[in-house]
């Protein structure tokens, strides 16, 4: 469905620019239709089957390209207008370093995963744009060349999990604008309850270590939340609650209680299991 929105919004490309679609694919075995792809859609498919992570894989699509500009979309993305969506891209583009298109979600469906999403992540341009790097999303996001290759995606992380809030974080850091736009792509999400918590698991694991290695600072808000604890000494109440509640809270979440804030309670006793020691960060 992605291959085919593309190739649908190819025709209303502004004059003088052109599109290149690479896919690059993790996966062990190569996808059967690969080879379809490539004759139909005139796609480069890298095939990678080590699995050396997300931000790798971006990475190197990144260097297998040839334009001024890169657009990133994740392979469970679907663009909402997708006879608009590149040339969207193409004229915001003209004025910016870094463009995120924003993340939508189709109608309701009974999952964990749709649910937060819905909530934390379906958020419009202009409250996105209220702190534009601590909401940026390398799931739909477009950046100039020669940005993104000074400011790669950190390959240290190898697993699922908080890349796009590193990204988003040395922008900030390099001084580098992040414009949010209302260019949105559904997020066609197929994960179960259990794989999403899993996925969640590994994110705060992510999060601990960047934190560690002061490469996060507190502009994210779970890491906010969890110093604030530290700073007062409720840290500890916290880890005790991790060891009597965590579990049961998790099969909650697992059986359907589909709670906003009860997902996020569990995300910060998951982040107090770490012994975080604060790291700095060096320039």
């Amino acid at each position: 469905m992605l291959l085919r929105a593309l190739n649908a919004g190819k025709q209303a490309l502004p004059e003088g620019w052109a599109v290149e679609i690479i896919a690059g694919d993790q996966h062990p075995e190569p996808a059967t239709e690969a080879k379809q792809w490539e004759r139909q859609y005139a796609l480069r498919y890298l095939h990678h089957p080590n699995g050396l992570g997300r931000s790798n894989n971006r990475n190197t699509i990144a260097k297998a390209s040839t334009g001024n500009y890169l657009l990133f979309l994740d392979a469970d993305a679907l663009p909402v207008r997708p006879k608009e969506f590149l040339y969207t891209y193409c004229t915001a583009l003209i004025d910016a370093e870094v463009v995120v298109g924003g993340t939508a979600y189709q109608l309701n469906r009974p999952s964990l995963r749709h649910t937060i999403g819905q909530r934390k992540e379906a958020i419009p341009a202009n409250k996105r744009a209220r702190s534009p790097h601590a909401n940026f999303s390398a799931f739909n996001f477009a950046i100039a060349r020669t940005t993104f290759t000074r400011h790669p995606f950190d390959e240290s992380l190898k697993k699922y999990g908080h890349e796009d809030t590193l990204f988003g974080q040395e922008l900030r850091y390099a001084c580098k604008t992040v414009v949010h736009i209302d260019n949105p792509a559904y997020h066609l999400d197929g994960d179960s309850d259990a794989e999403f918590l899993e996925k969640t698991d590994g994110a705060i694991d992510n999060l601990a270590d960047l934190i560690s290695k002061g490469k996060i600072d507190e502009e994210v808000r779970l890491f906010a939340v969890y110093r604030k604890l530290q700073q007062t000494g409720f840290v500890h109440l916290i880890r005790l609650l991790r060891i009597l509640f965590a579990g049961s809270i998790r099969t909650l979440l697992l059986r359907g209680v589909r709670s906003v804030l009860l997902f996020d309670f569990y995300k910060l006793l998951r982040l107090s299991g770490h012994a975080i020691k604060i790291g700095r960060r060096n320039f």
